[in-house]
């Protein structure tokens, strides 16, 4: 071997290198291996990271240990650095090149989203899917494509999961997932239905594509609605669900006089018509229908009547909710659509323990609560309030005075004329000549019945027209009788007017 000597000890040139450091007290030795020329420690441009470490770790003293966990810290320190700047890398490349739409199953629009997927082809074609009989969020059911038409609806969906299809001749992906499941209280909505949740992705920049798909699932759902009255109603936590649909009810089906039918709906479209008028004159645009009277005289149906006619869904509210708050009602108020029936049922119920000038009622709903989410600040503008009552007395002048309550309507028991037109819509294929209907009638007393009790009555008698006019005699017999025991019903004992309009519209 040949020896190279210097300044500070002698080399010796292979196989091994020796670097000899004295000091006043030791020498010691360190053996590396030979490097290419071009790796050396001792070049003036180190190649690799660790002929750089070693040139730091001699340049500072420190051992063999010492310099191999320096090492080791800085290759791990810069593999965090790549993924926590690469991370946020790539989120900016998916913002600049993909474009998402998120669907929650709390929202309505998710029900959209579903009843859409349900009629792509993809649905029917994926090997993994999942079978529904809803695809509504508060499990309302729609006519699907069952075998019988006495079970349930099928729909097909594709299964949680990522899938891949097409729309518009583009690549859009769909993410559908179910967080939380690991724990169940935490993917459970408030209405005990399972909460998902949906992405769908595309290539691009542009959210024309998604903002059209999600245009066609809304009128796609829509257009299954039009012949159908929703039925949103309040849950505790202070959002709205939608329960149920039915087949709009024609106001013909509803027996009341014929000019209070027509005489409201006016007023209602009237009103829908005139938005430009209220804002010109600086007059909250909201108008308020008070309907009360006897039990079972058609308070309920009929504002469901004016809901298929005008065409707007109806929102409920419960107001006898023990979990019902000021901020809850408030809020659900403020969220109705501009465009809607706020029904509120049975308004006496919520505060039959109060009289008036008291600020208490049977639950935890405020009078002054109540005022302020009907035509507070944060009311809905565009809504038609629909109030029913069996006691009109018991409602403070507060509630119903002109401003919040602009109609009222009394609704009494059946006069012979609406028994008259209750029989003939019971039985339509009678002869024009036939005498049942005027027999039927002449014997009801005036006033005595509702209209519910004389449904009731003929419901028995279905097919039989004539049957129902030879046992009404013993039925009106055995309701005085009941009555005079004092056992009948409550809606046949409390009298009432004939059905009128009270305020002229």
């Amino acid at each position: 071997m040949n020896r190279l000597t210097g300044g500070g000890g002698s080399f010796l040139a292979s196989p091994y290198v020796y670097h000899i450091a004295k000091n006043a007290n030791a020498v010691s030795v360190r053996n590396y291996a030979s490097l290419p020329p071009s790796s050396s420690p001792s070049s003036d441009s180190p190649g690799t990271l660790g002929a750089i470490i070693g040139v730091i770790a001699e340049k500072l003293g420190i051992g063999e240990l010492a310099t191999g966990g320096l090492q080791l810290a800085v290759i791990g320190g810069a593999l965090a650095g790549f993924r926590y700047f690469g991370g946020y890398f790539l989120e900016f490349l998916k913002k600049k090149t993909i474009v998402t739409a998120d669907f929650d199953s709390r929202d309505e629009s998710y029900s959209w989203i579903l009843n859409w997927l349900s009629e792509q082809p993809y649905s029917h074609r994926t090997s993994r899917f999942s079978v529904s009989t809803s695809i509504l969020r508060a499990g309302q059911r729609l006519p699907g494509e069952g075998l019988d038409a006495n079970l349930p609806p099928v729909y097909f969906l594709p299964a949680p999961g990522m899938h891949f299809f097409t729309y518009k001749k583009r690549l859009v992906w769909m993410t559908r997932e179910r967080p939380g499941t690991s724990s169940p209280a935490a993917a459970v909505t408030n209405s005990n239905a399972m909460l998902e949740r949906i992405q769908i992705s595309t290539f691009g920049q542009s959210r024309a594509l998604l903002q059209n798909l999600v245009y066609e699932a809304q009128r796609k759902f829509i257009d299954r609605d039009k012949s159908r009255t929703v039925v949103f109603a309040a849950d505790q936590y202070g959002a709205w669900r939608r329960t149920r649909s039915r087949l709009k009810r024609p106001l013909s089906t509803i027996v009341i006089p014929e000019n209070v039918k027509i005489k409201m709906v006016e007023d209602a479209k009237d009103f829908l018509s005139q938005e430009h008028w209220y804002s010109d004159r600086g007059i909250p645009y909201r108008r308020g229908y008070l309907l009360f009277g006897t039990p079972g005289s058609g308070k309920t149906s009929f504002v469901y009547s004016l809901a298929g006619e005008l065409g707007l869904n109806i929102y409920v509210v419960n107001l006898s909710n023990k979990s019902m708050t000021d901020d809850t009602l408030n809020e659900l108020v403020s969220d109705t659509p501009s465009r809607c029936i706020l029904l509120l049922e049975d308004i006496d119920a919520a505060f039959n323990q109060r009289v008036k000038g008291d600020t208490t009622s049977a639950n935890n709903i405020t009078f002054s609560g109540l005022l302020n989410a009907i035509d507070g600040v944060a009311a809905q503008e565009g809504r038609i309030l629909c109030m029913t009552t069996n006691h009109i007395e018991r409602l403070d002048d507060a509630l119903i005075r002109p401003g919040r309550i602009d109609v009222r309507v009394h609704f009494g028991n059946a006069t012979r004329r609406q028994a008259h037109e209750l029989f003939t819509k019971f039985y339509p294929n009678l002869p024009e000549q036939s005498d049942l209907p005027s027999l039927f009638a002449a014997k009801i007393p005036e006033d005595l019945f509702s209209m519910a009790h004389l449904q009731g009555f003929l419901m028995g008698h279905k097919q039989r027209p004539a049957e129902a006019v030879k046992c009404v005699d013993d039925w009106i017999a055995s309701h005085k009788q009941g009555k005079a025991d004092g056992t009948t019903e409550s809606e046949a004992e409390d009298a009432a007017l004939p059905t009128q309009i009270v305020k002229d519209l």
